[in-house]
């Protein structure tokens, strides 16, 4: 059963993608282009919590320049939400980093979408090197994470009034949990610093 969901969930992600890429082309219809792509997201999302669900999520972990990889992300947000400051902490990224481009993106650009939806004025990304685990962050000067979804730690799905159902934040500490070098594996958490942080480490 869980396959023909995967069907169905993937033949109508893909039309709401396509939806969102011709709304883009219409200067009137940007709200809805929003829309269109922030659904077809989270039935991204739905098909990896499928597969991790049925132990069939993998990761394929390759070279990754960091910082065209936060400049991407920066780029795609700063068009949804041209009313932002959407800035970007290069200088102590590593040159290149060792993680799936495609996993780390999903769960990095559902952080950033919440960061944009929740933020007064200005967002941040950011990457550097700890402990020998690489370290990418989302902060925002919104509101904050409410308290529940701080203590919840992202171990299942909860929702929190403007953040969003939660599974983006269950799956993107799936996803960094994947990530494994020499008995380490990744994480995320979640903290409040004059607005909201989130940070995934992965070895």
């Amino acid at each position: 059963m869980n396959d023909l969901y995967a069907a169905v969930i993937h033949d109508v992600k893909n039309q709401l993608a396509e939806l969102a890429l011709r709304l883009g082309e219409r200067a009137d219809a940007q709200q809805e282009m929003l829309i269109a792509m922030n659904a077809a997201r989270r039935l991204s999302e739905m098909l990896l919590v499928i597969r991790q669900k049925s132990e069939l999520l993998n990761v394929n972990p390759d070279s990754v320049d960091t910082a065209d990889f936060l400049m991407i992300l920066a780029a795609e947000y700063r068009e949804l939400f041209p009313a932002l400051v959407i800035d970007i902490e290069t200088e102590h990224t590593p040159a290149f980093a060792f993680f799936d481009d495609a996993l780390v993106r999903l769960a990095l650009s559902n952080a950033l979408h919440n960061a944009c939806r929740s933020a007064r004025t200005r967002v941040r990304l950011a990457a550097r090197e700890q402990d020998k685990m690489l370290v990418l962050e989302v902060a925002d000067d919104g509101p904050g994470f409410p308290d529940s979804m701080l203590e919840n730690k992202a171990n299942t799905p909860a929702s929190a009034s403007n953040r969003g159902t939660g599974l983006g934040l269950y799956l993107a500490r799936k996803i960094a949990e994947l990530h494994k070098l020499e008995g380490r594996c990744g994480r995320i958490e979640l903290s409040n610093d004059g607005g909201a942080v989130f940070r995934m480490f992965l070895p």
